[in-house]
């Protein structure tokens, strides 16, 4: 009983020996299939395989994360750049019509309604605003002159220097209420540093009434017509306005920036007046000397300005 149990141990240990062995030679056949079949292989379909499987398999786009709030959350990509679409093209400006000679002269010959009838077909031509409003003044038509005007004006300001139209303005000043007020009102706020010019004009002259001169002095006062003043002309004013002597200052000015009607007022103010029975003095005795070197640069300036100017002859109109 003994010895069957012995032999029957060997052959149970025997049998996973044998099957290890099996194992083991299958292995081996199987790695010389391979190794055959690689030495047999055609390089051209394996060089085509291996492009292929190159082209499938690309490694995917690396992500960016950022890592702002509580989680992380993919980068938006960047958008592509695009192309800004071109500018319209701006139709040049053309010049607006303008009469021809032959016709603005035969338009002024028949009178206002003709050069009425002008300016509707040519609305901006200067010449024939400017033609229209002197034929209306002259047809005494002020408020429809003054209208014309004022519109001239809007559409070419170089002819607030026009001295026809300065004489309508200051003539129509000098008249009724109703009229005046428009023509101080085109003054103040239609011809540039001009109008205060004109404004100025109003006040100082003799021939207007204490009631437009006081208008006039009130507009001269205002910040949108100040703005539009000249340096000569603001001088001119704040010396008229001063019931005492000027100030150091104020004459400082005045020799730098004053005209002749800036010297108007240093000249009175240095002439000698009654102090008393027999006796003479001047006014304003403790700036003499100040008022004296104002009055000597300004004459100098305007002595200097009429030589630069070209002769009357050969001005322009």
């Amino acid at each position: 009983m003994s010895g069957s149990g012995s032999q029957v141990d060997e052959s149970g240990l025997n049998r996973p020996k044998a099957a290890a062995s099996l194992a083991a030679l299958g292995l081996l056949a199987a790695m010389g299939l391979v190794c055959g079949a690689v030495a047999l292989r055609d390089p051209a379909a394996v060089t085509a395989l291996e492009r292929g499987a190159s082209m499938t398999r690309r490694p995917a786009a690396p992500t960016t994360m950022s890592s702002g709030g509580s989680g992380d959350r993919a980068r938006a990509p960047a958008p592509e750049p695009t192309t800004a679409p071109a500018e319209p093209d701006v139709p040049a400006k053309t010049e607006p019509a303008r009469a021809q000679p032959a016709e603005l002269e035969s338009a002024q010959a028949a009178g206002s309604a003709a050069l009425g009838a002008l300016a509707q077909r040519y609305p901006e031509d200067p010449a024939v605003l400017r033609a229209l409003a002197l034929a209306q003044a002259r047809e005494k038509a002020v408020a429809a002159a003054l209208l014309t005007t004022k519109r001239l004006f809007e559409l070419a300001p170089e002819e607030a220097g026009n001295d026809e139209l300065r004489q309508f303005l200051l003539r129509t000043a000098n008249g009724v209420p109703e009229v005046a007020l428009t023509a101080l009102d085109v003054m103040a706020k239609h011809m540039g540093s001009r109008g205060p010019d004109l404004l100025y004009e109003v006040v100082t002259a003799p021939k207007f009434g204490d009631w437009i001169r006081d208008n006039a002095s009130r507009l001269l006062l205002e910040s949108s017509v100040r703005q539009l003043a000249t340096p000569a002309l603001l001088i001119a004013d704040d010396l008229r306005r001063t019931t005492e002597c000027p100030t150091k200052a104020l004459i400082a000015r005045a020799r730098e920036e004053g005209d002749v009607r800036s010297l108007h007022y240093i000249k009175s103010l240095l002439t000698p007046q009654r102090c008393g029975r027999f006796r003479r003095c001047l006014k304003c005795g403790p700036v003499t000397k100040e008022l004296r070197a104002a009055a000597s640069v300004i004459e100098k300036r305007k002595n200097e300005k009429a030589a630069a100017a070209p002769p009357a002859s050969s001005a322009a109109p």
